[in-house]
């Protein structure tokens, strides 16, 4: 008979061996674009270790294409995206069927941004103006509601597409005025330029509240234990990342030396107030408005139930 320490001790190992076991699941995210402060949980979830705990090996990946990560997990060869809560509607309007399971960034960071000095201080002012535009669709939706509540017509303005290159842009007086800054990139850019931003916040201009960047899975993975799993450790590696979000920078920096520069540190501390404190709660009042929104500006043509584009998951 075996002696009751060798019992435990196979006990032990066993279940040793099946945390080992469990540990070695892969699970991919697909970021939106390269790895930066907006991210910074995910990588919190990594250093800190509680992606490990929840015994998933997560690999954060950043995407060719930036327009790729939500077709990729729609063709099942991600786990999750990084994608814009603003987009999700027209995401799923377009075919592709994903879910909301995570927020990352909890309130916009979109800003409408000037040059200070040049003849821009109210939104009004850019009544015959330039402005870029970043992304259509939605952005465009943003612009003309925020010039509609300045009582500027779309027409009184020359819209410009700029991709990514709205600094370039503003500094050198190609545009007066861009949609698409955020307030913890491209308008810390300007400061670090030494000029002066001039920044408007789209909720103070009639567009809806809005989760900025968020976790989409496949629908019909809503259920995946493994999900789950990764939620309840985001969870905890937030509030670990907003209790010493130094340390975690210091971390951050040393394993992304790009990232460890003044305008890096900078970032980090602007993203941290925008964080979503508790990234699996959702909103459901906010989704449904933005969806509402999405509807009166033809960015989408239906209406989806809540739980088709949105979800809140209990490990």
């Amino acid at each position: 008979m075996l002696h009751r320490r060798h019992l435990l001790a196979a006990a032990a190992a066993s279940l040793a061996a099946g945390r080992a076991a469990w540990a070695t699941e892969k699970f991919t995210v697909i970021l939106d674009w390269l790895l930066d402060a907006n991210h910074a949980a995910l990588f919190a979830g990594q250093h800190g270790g509680a992606f490990a705990q929840a015994g998933l090996d997560v690999d954060l990946v950043a995407p060719s294409d930036p327009d790729s990560p939500g077709r990729l997990v729609a063709a099942g060869q991600a786990d999750l995206a990084v994608s814009y809560g603003s987009q999700i509607n027209m995401l799923d309007s377009a075919g592709l069927p994903l879910l909301r399971v995570a927020t990352l960034i909890g309130r916009p960071l979109n800003t409408i941004m000037a040059v200070g000095g040049r003849g821009i201080s109210k939104l009004s002012d850019l009544r015959g103006k330039a402005v870029g535009i970043s992304v259509g669709g939605v952005e465009e939706a943003m612009l003309n509601t925020m010039l509609q509540a300045a009582g500027v017509q779309r027409s009184e303005v020359t819209v410009v597409k700029v991709n990514y290159n709205m600094v370039t842009a503003l500094v050198t007086r190609r545009l007066d005025a861009a949609i698409g800054a955020f307030r913890n990139a491209e308008v810390l850019q300007l400061q670090e330029m030494k000029l002066q931003p001039v920044v408007f916040l789209p909720e103070d201009y009639g567009v809806p509240l809005y989760d900025e960047l968020i976790l989409v899975c496949r629908r019909d993975r809503r259920n995946d234990s493994r999900v789950a799993r990764f939620v309840a450790a985001l969870r905890t590696a937030t509030a670990q990342l907003l209790a010493a979000p130094a340390p975690v920078y210091a971390a951050f920096s040393a394993a992304h030396p790009e990232q460890g520069t003044a305008f890096g540190a900078a970032s980090w501390q602007a993203t941290m107030p925008a964080i979503a404190a508790d990234p699996g709660q959702l909103d459901k009042a906010r989704y449904l408005a933005f969806q509402a929104f999405a509807l009166r500006h033809g960015i989408v043509r239906t209406s989806m139930t809540l739980e088709d584009f949105a979800t809140e998951l209990v490990a």
